[in-house]
């Protein structure tokens, strides 16, 4: 019984062997690497469901729907370019386990609200790429792999949200009987920048 014991322990630790990465070297981030690949198939289908929402007949802000569809392929792009890295670094990739998102929540809010909520998911997404970057402080490959190809990108992202969110409210300001003023994201103003997006990202 102990022979038998002993001979599937070996089996086990021959098997583990088998997996260990031959071109794994000064790499520790397998968790946060996961963490990342899992972020960014989340903000796809967070993005899938708001271009759905934005095609629909009932809605029909096309601008919108092409911006949004643009933007889920764009994060389906990051999460294989950080599997690729992942594999390329010996890194055990995990298959991530992605949410649904609850499509029936944009009902409730309008669009201004949407591209507020869009902003704050970039903003997380790119906290969480600077704990990828934190875990390579002494692994400058991997520092120079997240600056070069994601840091910059995810700034812009953040950037052009805030625009555009600004530009919204702004453009669809109204006058109320007491005085004073408040934006309903709705009208001629949020037509005129769903044409605008339509251009964009035609």
């Amino acid at each position: 019984m102990y022979f038998k014991i002993i001979i599937i322990g070996l089996i086990f630790q021959l098997a583990n062997a088998t997996l260990q990465s031959r071109a794994r070297q000064n790499f520790n981030c397998d968790d946060k690497i996961n963490q990342q690949i899992a972020k960014e198939f989340e903000a796809s289908q967070i993005y899938l469901s708001l271009a759905n929402y934005f095609g629909h007949d009932r809605v029909a802000l096309e601008g919108f729907a092409k911006m949004f569809k643009h933007s889920w392929k764009e994060e389906l792009e990051h999460a294989q370019k950080m599997i690729e890295y992942g594999l390329l670094r010996g890194a055990k990739v995990d298959t991530p386990s992605v949410p649904k998102p609850v499509d029936s929540k944009w009902l409730e809010m309008n669009t201004c609200q949407i591209v507020d909520y869009v902003l704050n998911l970039e903003k997380s997404v790119n906290d969480h790429l600077l704990q990828v970057h934190r875990c390579g402080e002494s692994d400058p490959q991997l520092q120079d792999f997240i600056e070069g190809e994601y840091l910059k990108e995810q700034v812009d992202a953040n950037k052009e949200l805030s625009d555009l969110l600004s530009r919204l409210e702004r453009t669809t300001m109204h006058l109320k009987s007491d005085g004073t003023k408040t934006s309903l994201c709705d009208g001629l103003g949020l037509h005129i920048i769903d044409q605008e997006l339509s251009k964009k990202f035609a």
